[in-house]
């Protein structure tokens, strides 16, 4: 404790004692609950003194003399007469006896307690928290004798309330007492602090983990018998105070007991004479235990949330000083984008050398600059490789968008290239990938780019790709030509998915055909995944020689020279054929009809029954046939925009209404209830599949209408 002023004291001795008086404390002795002041301490009664806990105080320690000091008191000068005056000391003046001792400027505190208004000093005390008023408690007399008086429990109340979320003194403590807890930071069995030191709040003391060793475990307590009757209370009454702890990283936790606890319950209950007594006694302790439990799991939540703020705060202010730092070096513009969009869970904020709660240090900071720096300096490499994909990709989606319009506007019966295609072309390359990186490319520059180059390369393309197919053909007809790709006998399959079979232009918008597989354009540059690659055929597609017999007998069945007639000529014959092999008899019966090209891909094994109805049944089966249908969003394109549609007939006469009005006579389109009926004003997507080109019905002959009855 601070030892008080020989200058005051002098004082205090010559004026006599000062009479105390009684002093209020306006809006805060009022909340405080009228405490008053009085210099006669005897009339006070001051907090318990408990020998266990040190009256709130810090352990003592001893401090040594220097050698100094001691060598001062030995050299004392004697006096005489004769003796000259001494020549006056070019040395530092040394401080005089009485004032030696005083620690700090001359006691400023003691001051403040005598000559501040006492309102003033609880004043300022309202705004402190248990654990400064504790320390203050034990810098001066005065403010002990403040501070510990009983009537000053106000005063703690109102400074434990200043401290967020803090539960509320037990009954078994004092304030004093509880802020001494909470607040000292100290083992309080081998008195050394700076040791990492665990709270047991059951036992209203601190250990480190050293001393937890020296607790018995609660199962195991030595501090009673076996046969003594408080065993079977410990075990069924829970009377005696326990903690969970984990002594040991590696172990399970483990409950501990406090043997000096046990020693006092057991004297107390010892002392107990009559039965209904130690009922009595066994009763209450089981109920303050019960309390004291539930308090210490109150007191446990908020110092773990404590201690994580404490800890984020550190780690907060430690991350704070390492970017001021490689802000010194020119890398924390870097570090904040690491840490950007990603808040304590980016790589920089959860560094080993980051994420700690140690304060910064100049060596500290020696050690861990240049792993930071080579960190941050492989993150800038990837996020400029990054930023410099997404830039691209961001620019291939802007020309597949301005692609595609392009290409609503021309007749897809027609290939044409894809993006892939497109990007093999010097020009847009350079225009994608050499373009710097703060020019944007608009979409009027991309467009006009594209309508200036894309007549060219597409003519240029298309030669080189239907050439391709012509050399499939000619390994099964040795004199086939380009022309005779537009045939209905002229079929191909995919080698890849095996799909549906592939008229022409069909193949050139097969997915199989434009796979991105990490393209490679010229300098080692790759195509962005998110775009199509460039159409290949090799290892793809190739002519099939039985989906052509196939279409050579529905083209033979229907009457027209299979040499001659093309797709689109059979989609305008539109010939309804029967599966005889698909009729049933049931709840689902009926004969099964379809139109071309359906029964290209219908099972091989089944007998087909084409053009092969009299005039009369045709007539009836095209009366209840139902109107084109397909599983595919947009299977046809109108014949004039090329513009892609649905199968709703009441769609497609609204758009030729509002589109083609014309071109095309109203008076025709307007009576049609059957999408066959304008068949010459669509045509099927290419895009699409061939078996989602249409959808296969059924027809169930009606039944005959009875004769009416005659009447007598």
């Amino acid at each position: 404790m601070a030892r008080r002023s020989q200058r005051l004291q002098k004082k205090e001795d010559a004026l006599g004692e000062p009479q105390m008086q009684e002093m209020t404390v306006g809006t805060v002795l009022d909340s405080i609950g009228g405490l008053k002041r009085a210099r006669d301490e005897e009339n006070n009664q001051d907090y318990d003194e408990d020998p266990d806990d040190n009256d709130g105080e810090s352990p003592k320690r001893k401090r040594k003399r220097s050698k100094k000091a001691v060598s001062a008191k030995s050299n004392v000068p004697s006096s005489g007469i004769d003796e000259q005056p001494p020549k006056p000391s070019t040395k530092r003046q040394r401080m005089p006896e009485e004032f030696r001792k005083v620690r700090g400027k001359l006691g400023l505190l003691e001051r403040l307690a005598k000559d501040v208004p006492l309102d003033v000093i609880l004043e300022v005390f309202c705004y402190l928290d248990p654990g400064d008023l504790l320390r203050l408690a034990r810098t001066s007399k005065d403010l002990r004798g403040i501070l510990m008086s009983k009537t000053s429990e106000s005063i703690w109340c109102i400074a434990r309330g200043n401290v967020e979320g803090l539960p509320p003194c037990p009954v078994d403590l004092n304030e004093p007492q509880y802020a001494h807890l909470v607040f000292e930071s100290y083992c309080h069995i081998c008195m050394h602090s700076g040791r990492r030191e665990i709270i047991l709040w059951t036992f209203r003391m601190r250990s480190c983990k050293r001393c937890l060793w020296t607790f018995p475990s609660a199962h195991i307590d030595n501090a009673y018998r076996s046969d003594h009757p408080l065993s079977v209370a410990y075990r069924y009454l829970d009377i005696l105070p326990r903690e969970s702890v984990q002594r040991r990283s590696s172990h399970r936790r483990e409950e501990i007991g406090h043997t000096e606890i046990a020693e006092r319950f057991k004297r107390e209950y010892d002392a107990i004479e009559t039965e209904d007594d130690r009922k009595a006694w066994l009763t209450r302790r089981s109920q303050e235990r019960l309390a004291i439990a539930l308090h210490s799991e109150r007191c446990e939540k908020w110092h773990k949330t404590r201690l994580e703020v404490l800890v984020n705060d550190r780690r907060m202010e430690r991350k704070e000083s390492i970017l001021t730092r490689l802000e010194e070096i020119g890398w924390r513009a870097e570090a904040e984008k690491m840490m950007d969009g990603q808040p304590y869970l980016d790589p920089f904020s959860n560094h080993k050398s980051v994420k700690q709660s140690k304060k910064l240090t100049d060596h500290g900071w020696h050690c861990i600059k240049d792993e930071l720096v080579q960190l941050l300096s492989d993150h800038k490499a990837h996020r400029l490789v990054k930023e410099r994909s997404s830039l691209l990709s961001s620019r291939v989606s802007s020309f597949q968008k301005i692609y595609n319009i392009i290409l609503s506007e021309y007749d897809l019966r027609n290939p044409f290239p894809t993006i892939g295609d497109i990007f093999m072309n010097k020009v847009f390359e350079a225009l994608v990938w050499d373009t710097p990186e703060d020019e944007a490319l608009t979409d009027a520059t991309i467009r006009s780019k594209l309508l200036e180059h894309l007549p060219s390369i597409i003519a240029e393309w298309r030669a080189a790709k239907i050439q391709e197919l012509v050399e499939m053909m000619k390994k099964y007809h040795p004199t086939a030509t380009a022309d005779d790709l537009h045939l209905a006998t002229t079929v191909f399959e995919c080698k890849s998915c095996y799909a549906n079979p592939l008229y022409y232009p069909q193949m050139f918008y097969h997915r199989c055909c434009m796979r991105n597989r990490n393209h490679r354009l010229s300098n080692e540059r790759v195509l962005p995944i998110i775009c199509d690659g460039p159409w290949t055929s090799t290892s793809t597609i190739d002519f099939s020689d039985r989906y052509s017999n196939r279409a050579r007998t529905i083209v033979e069945a229907c009457s027209v020279d299979p040499t001659t007639t093309t797709f689109n000529d059979m989609c305008a014959v539109n010939p309804l054929i029967e599966c005889l092999t698909c009729k049933r008899d049931g709840w689902d019966a009926g004969r099964y009809f379809m139109r071309w090209p359906l029964p290209i891909n219908h099972d091989s094994g089944h007998d087909l029954n084409v053009n092969n109805l009299g005039e009369e049944e045709g007539k009836n089966i095209v009366a209840f046939e139902p109107s084109i249908s397909s599983e595919s969003g947009s299977p046809i394109c109108c014949a004039y925009c090329h513009k892609e549609q649905t199968t709703s007939i009441s769609s497609l006469v609204l758009h030729l209404k509002d589109e083609h009005i014309d071109i095309i006579d109203l008076e025709e389109v307007k009576d049609c209830y059957k999408l066959q009926e304008l068949q010459q004003h669509w045509y099927w997507n290419p895009r699409i599949s061939l078996n989602w080109m249409g959808q296969a019905f059924r027809y169930n002959e009606p039944l005959p209408i009875p004769a009416p009855l005659a009447l007598e």
